[in-house]
């Protein structure tokens, strides 16, 4: 039985972080999640210590998310994430260039090229190749 998605976001804002784990893992999980519950959840500040990946089952449940975004042109999930990449570049361009390629649209392709002038210097690689994969996708599906 899925547990209410209300009471699931409550849980996202426990202050014990194994609480907040588990409830993201349900939130990527959950059927009735909507675009921008999973993009917070694959950004979110407690999902990036790796070690906790594994044990809450994390990855599994990210990657399982990951086809649900594919195609989304929701703005709030787009001014999140301009959002979020504009709060502290160095921190968080590979969440967020990530999350663009899962997106796979000609906007997430926009910001991906804006993005190429304004990343740090150690993430411009990762921009121009999630670049890239997104505009060969788009080409690919446009043909």
């Amino acid at each position: 039985m899925q547990q209410d998605i209300s009471t699931i976001e409550r849980h996202l804002a426990s202050k014990n972080k194994r609480v907040r784990l588990k409830a993201l893992k349900l939130i990527l999980r959950h059927p009735d999640a909507t675009p921008i519950q999973l993009v917070r959840g694959l950004c979110s500040e407690d999902n990036r210590d790796f070690e906790f990946l594994e044990v809450f089952e994390l990855g599994s449940a990210m990657r399982e998310s990951w086809t649900r975004l594919r195609g989304v042109a929701d703005e709030e999930v787009y001014e999140y994430l301009v959002s979020l990449y504009a709060a502290d570049p160095t921190r968080n361009v590979n969440h967020v260039v990530r999350v663009l390629e899962l997106l796979c649209t000609h906007r997430a392709l926009e910001m991906l090229e804006e993005f190429r002038e304004s990343a740090p210097a150690t993430a411009r690689l990762s921009v121009d190749r999630a670049a890239s994969y997104v505009s060969r996708e788009l080409a690919s599906n446009d043909s």
